[in-house]
């Protein structure tokens, strides 16, 4: 998939305490190449310090859980982000084993940074398009923004063109400008983990959508292969 790139942009020059630490979550089932990009989108653009890759155990705001095991996503993430500099995978919403909220598992990374666990600096948290239009809706949002500001990324059928007018009529002026201003010139790409499944089950190839150790880590196990 080498039709997405970001936009090269002029950054004023920062202070490496000012270079943020980035808060990738998702559920990665599977992880799939435009993770990837979303990942070397954000940290050339924002000049990250480090990238923290979170799998969820279960996104609270959805009824039904991951198809593939925690163990499988957090091995098949170790896989998809290896070759990219500065980035962990954490387990830390794994290993709760149960629904976590996004402001719990940032509270938990800022106690993890003040213990010395990871590297210190602002905290960033990636945001899809979708997800920022109804943010309102998720636990502590507010408190949320303090401690991690959002950086937004477009995801279809958002598109950079009628982006500032959806914000607009969806909250008031202040956040839509705020909203605005966190969101990220790379180009939305119409790629998921739900076509990579379909694909896998429908015997079809998923070349341009997995990178190759992931694909062969999910031939190998027999994952989202239909049941025989």
């Amino acid at each position: 998939m080498n039709d997405q790139t970001t936009e090269h942009v002029d950054a004023p020059a920062i202070t490496n305490a000012e270079r943020p630490i980035v808060i990738f979550g998702g559920t990665f089932d599977p992880p799939h190449r435009r993770h990837v990009e979303i990942a070397q989108g954000v940290d050339a653009l924002l000049k990250a310090k480090q990238m923290l890759v979170i799998p969820a155990w279960q996104n609270p705001q959805r009824e039904a859980g991951p198809v593939a095991s925690s163990a499988d996503r957090l091995a098949m993430c170790t896989l998809a982000f290896d070759t990219m500099a500065d980035t962990v995978v954490l387990p830390i919403e794994i290993s709760r084993a149960e629904p976590s909220f996004t402001i719990d598992t940032v509270r938990a990374v800022h106690d993890m940074q003040a213990a010395g666990a990871i590297m210190k600096g602002p905290l960033r948290l990636v945001v899809g398009s979708d997800q920022a239009i109804n943010f309102r809706s998720w636990k502590d949002w507010a408190d949320l923004t303090s401690l991690a500001t959002p950086v937004v990324v477009l995801r279809p059928p958002h598109t950079r063109a009628d982006w500032p007018a959806l914000l607009a009529e969806q909250m008031d002026e202040a956040w839509a400008a705020r909203w605005l201003s966190w969101t990220l010139p790379i180009e939305p790409v119409n790629s998921s983990s739900t076509e990579v499944r379909r694909r896998i089950a429908a015997g079809e190839s998923t070349e341009d959508l997995l990178l190759p150790a992931v694909a062969n880590y999910i031939q190998s196990s027999g994952l989202y292969a239909p049941p025989r």
